[in-house]
């Protein structure tokens, strides 16, 4: 995938290699073999259509029948959340794909050489090298804050372009992180040194040697990675199995065979780096056995005597190196954070300014390496981070949730922790290269600037204003947490210049711009209220926030306030008050070029009129104009995912419940692509598509799905939350449908006690009991049947029309079957039913139902 700088490099023949000269993989020709290895090929290729070369890695999956396929799979998903990574600092993947047996990924060719090879070019001060591997590490940033892990991060893994630029490649061995790995992290010391050493004799072959890369394979055997001919530098790829990365960088818990998550790519990079500076590895060993025993006891070389490098980079470098990856930096983004502090730098800070200054005003900014002096103008993204989630305020805040009497209160403090601290990850990633895009490279004006800070601003306002309500966190709070964590707003936005142009500039009178800025604070903390839960208080800050910003006449804010207000309807206020709240919103940004509130407010009111209300009509105005709005701007998959759940609602309303299916698989799909398959909102999908699946007797496809969701609700927010309840409701009711009645009472007895414990909305209990109904009445328990759904008719009936008329429609079949002297009482219950529901769009199939079962019993229409 990297050319020499120094001369033209052969390809392989098409006797070395299955595919020749001129073949196609998909609507790539094939020029020629760049590399090969256990796991696959790499081709250098012609893209026609867009005119270019890339390049296109090749992954076989091992085995054959089903192990295979699941393999093909495997390696599809992770070939895809590679490709979800998007940053300056990781080599572009453009396309991904299957071909015969293989996964393919096409990606940019990179003119230029390793890291490797640029250390050994010629001498380097430790600056120098410290500027590029600090660029890197942001690569790696990138790819954490997306959920991957790397695990091969080495120096020739690394590339420096003809222009200077620095890209993490090969991605061969990456995993989304919390994936499902060989054997279990608890092991990882503990594991007998003569079995570690019989793994790398297996794994790396009599010579064992450091710098090659490989996987055990499932067989026990393994070849070296071989490497194309010529002046292609080495590039090594893997094969399958337990063993992962290559010796010489590998972390103790890899010798191990865990594979290990984001600190051993920590330990990896700090190997690297210190061989950069010091010229030497900071373990020692002829071959993988010496080596693995030197790392696994922690035994760091001396620096050399002459080495010039500042005490304070060791330091921090040996805490990378610890045998433990607990004792190491929390993120790379610390670790960042940590060499960005330079002690002469902050003496000289001013100094620093005025050369950038300089350098800018000079036309260098298309040099290729920036001084560290050059790069402390933009590396204040951590400091600002842990201005809002420093290590105090994340103490006080996971005591406020132990105190707060949610059994749930540790999982969910684990999982809002790792949201929010991957959530600033991107956010400090994105800021420094917002900054050096204008400050150092000059390829940004600064109104462009000012606009992506303004808006990272306002992320950043909202993690405090979370952080808030985190610090007073009660039992609903607790159970709301992770959801609200989830739902801090998209970075996208701050990287969509068009989208930030739309928005009419601030005000121009400093005055009036300070109370906007203050105004829109308050609005991030009204949304964090609702999110987490505190209804009355997101209600009554909503009503203050919307009076302050008509008081100023900013239409942007305006809207701002009036989408802050209306998405109370979700879980708090009444869907007409809500829906007045998201028409003025929709306005106030329409008539100020707010496009991003107007498509939020469009498919918040989509949702409202499809799910509360019923009107579909309304509900597919709301969803086209959302898409009008949103068809001018490209990449913005989570709006697109929000559309399409719209969509959704509005079919299954309508009774079309496979195109309601349909939107909801492509929406499952966008979201694994965008998230990750561990995301919490991926999960609320999964539990969406099975939904459509069980409305259309389709019970045994959506059983997986559902139970995927449950074990990820679980995870994340614990057993006892109000999600994993009400995603056991829809379990039950897919588990009634399979005629396993012990299991869907079970799972509706844990919903309902989940319910009472967390004092949920009468609605969840009303919707567990008609559920409870119907299961009943499968089973015969007619007495049964009529007790919970008249429970649920008294629980629904103020809460949503059309759910409460499928309560009261299944009380009237219950009493019928009763009894012959309920079937009065039965006739005006479902004559009442059907009469409530003329007119309504949305009840179009359960009005069938209704007529239908009229006929059978002879009821008059």
């Amino acid at each position: 995938m990297s050319e020499s700088p120094q001369r033209p490099a052969p390809f392989a023949t098409a006797e070395e290699i299955g595919l020749a000269k001129g073949a196609t993989i998909g609507r790539y020709v094939v020029l020629g073999l760049l590399g090969r290895g256990g796991m696959g090929e790499v081709y250098a290729a012609y893209d026609p259509e867009l005119d270019r070369k890339i390049a296109v890695k090749l992954l076989r999956a091992r085995g054959g029948g089903a192990s295979a396929a699941d393999g093909k799979t495997r390696l599809l998903r992770e070939a895809q959340a590679i490709a979800r990574l998007s940053h300056p600092n990781v080599v572009v993947v453009y396309d991904v794909g299957t071909f015969r047996e293989s996964v393919f990924i096409a990606m940019e060719f990179v003119e230029g050489h390793t890291l490797g090879y640029w250390l050994q070019a010629q001498t380097r001060r430790w600056r120098e090298v410290l500027d590029v591997y600090v660029a890197a590490g942001r690569g790696l940033v990138a790819a954490h804050a997306a959920g991957l892990v790397h695990r091969d991060f080495k120096p020739d893994n690394v590339m420096i372009t003809r222009n200077g630029q620095v890209r993490v490649m090969d991605f061969g061995l990456a995993r989304e992180q919390g994936a499902p790995d060989e054997p279990s992290l608890a092991g990882q010391l503990a594991l007998d040194a003569g079995a570690r050493a019989a793994a790398l004799a297996d794994t790396f072959g009599e010579g064992i040697d450091p710098d090659a890369t490989a996987k055990l394979g499932t067989d026990g055997a393994a070849e070296a990675a071989t490497t194309a001919s010529g002046g292609y530098l080495r590039l090594k790829l893997t094969q399958t199995g337990a063993m992962l990365g290559t010796p010489a960088y590998m972390a103790p818990e890899q010798f191990a065979g865990t594979g290990g998550d984001a600190r051993s790519d920590q330990f990896s990079f700090c190997v690297a780096l210190y061989e950069g500076v010091y010229g030497r590895r900071p373990f020692e060993g002829d071959n993988a056995l010496a080596l693995m025993a030197n790392v696994v006891a922690g035994t760091v070389t001396d620096p050399p005597a002459d080495a010039r490098v500042p005490a304070w980079i060791r330091k921090i470098l040996l805490r990378g190196l610890s045998t433990d990856p607990k004792d190491r930096y929390l993120s790379m983004t610390e670790l960042l954070a940590a060499l960005g502090q330079d002690p002469a730098v902050r003496r000289r800070r001013w100094l620093a300014g005025a050369m950038v200054a300089a350098f800018v005003a000079a036309g260098a900014a298309g040099a290729h390496h920036f001084s560290a002096g050059q790069r402390a103008v933009c590396a204040g993204g951590p400091d600002r981070a842990a201005s809002v989630w420093g290590a105090e305020r994340r103490g006080a805040i996971a005591r406020a949730f132990q105190s707060s009497g949610n059994s749930n209160a540790g999982r969910a403090w684990a999982s809002v922790s790792t949201l929010i601290e991957q959530y600033l990850a991107r956010w400090t990633a994105m800021y420094a290269e917002t900054c050096e895009a204008t400050q150092v490279r000059g390829e940004q004006s600064a109104e462009v600037l000012d606009l992506r800070m303004g808006c990272l601003g306002e992320r950043l306002s909202s993690v405090r204003a979370l952080g808030d309500v985190f610090m007073t966190a009660d039992k609903v709070v607790v159970d709301n947490a992770v959801a609200a964590a989830d739902a801090l707003p998209t970075l996208d936005r701050c990287a969509d210049v068009s989208m930030l142009r739309a928005v009419i500039k601030p005000p121009d009178d400093p005055g009036v711009r300070a109370k906007v800025a203050a105004t829109r604070e308050a609005v991030a903390k009204v949304k964090a209220l609702a999110d987490s839960g505190q209804c009355n208080q997101a209600a009554a800050a909503g009503a203050a926030v919307v009076s302050a910003a008509k008081a100023l006449g900013y239409l942007p804010l305006e809207a701002e306030a009036h989408l802050a207000l209306g998405r109370l309807g979700e879980t708090c206020t009444g869907a007409a008050v809500a829906i007045g709240e998201l028409d003025d919103a929709v306005f106030s940004a329409d008539a100020s070029r707010h496009d991003q509130v107007s498509i939020e407010a469009n498919l918040y009111l989509g949702t409202l009129y499809a799910n509360r209300v019923h009107n579909t009509q309304m509900a597919k105005n709301a969803s086209r104009h959302a898409e009008a709005v949103l068809a001018r701007f490209r990449d913005h998959p989570i709006l697109a995912a929000w559309l399409g759940d719209v969509r959704a609602d509005i079919s299954l309303d309508e009774g079309h419940l496979e195109e309601a299916l349909l939107e909801s698989q492509k929406v499952l799909a966008l979201k694994e692509s965008a998230l990750g398959a561990s995301d919490f909102d991926v999960a609320v999908s999964a539990s969406n598509v099975a939904v459509k699946l069980h409305a259309l007797n389709r019970d045994l496809e959506a059983e997986p799905l559902i139970v995927r969701a449950v074990n990820l609700f679980t995870k994340l927010s614990g057993g006892d939350s109000t999600v994993v309840a009400v995603t056991l409701v829809n379990h039950a009711e897919t588990l009634t449908g399979l005629g396993r009645f012990a299991e869907a009472h079970a799972a509706l007895d844990r919903a309902l006690a989940t319910f009472r414990s967390q004092h949920a909305s009468p609605f969840y209990i009303g919707y567990a009991l008609l559920d409870l109904g119907i299961l009943e009445l499968a089973e015969q328990h007619v007495a049964a049947a009529v007790e919970a759904l008249e429970r649920s008719v008294a629980l629904l009936g103020d809460q949503d029309s059309l759910i409460a008329a499928q309560a009261g429609f299944n009380l009237a079949r219950a009493l019928w079957i009763a009894s012959p002297r309920e079937h009065q009482r039965s006739a005006a219950l479902v004559r009442d039913t059907r009469q409530a529901l003329a007119g309504k769009p949305g009840a179009t199939r359960l009005v069938r139902d209704i007529d239908a079962w009229r006929t059978t019993h002879r009821l008059p229409g």
